[in-house]
């Protein structure tokens, strides 16, 4: 089974935590051209997507970033 992930969400997502998409791979176990295919908003695997959004949770958002982005759309 296979799911199609928010590809914008999941941008905004690594730019909230200073992260790139291959610190994101890396973290979640999956391989770059999957993190590329959900960014993408292709279909990934429901494992793969519980990788990314498990990985996502372990890592805390950087609030100076989280600062900057609401100014911006303010």
């Amino acid at each position: 089974m296979s799911i199609r992930v928010n590809g914008q969400r999941l941008e905004h997502e690594l730019v909230r935590r200073g992260w790139t998409g291959q610190d994101l791979a890396r973290a979640a176990k999956v391989s770059p051209g999957t993190l590329s295919a959900a960014l993408r908003g292709r279909r990934i695997s429901n494992r793969s997507l519980l990788r990314i959004a498990i990985a996502l949770t372990e890592r805390a958002v950087v609030p100076e970033i989280e600062m900057l982005l609401d100014q911006q759309s303010a």
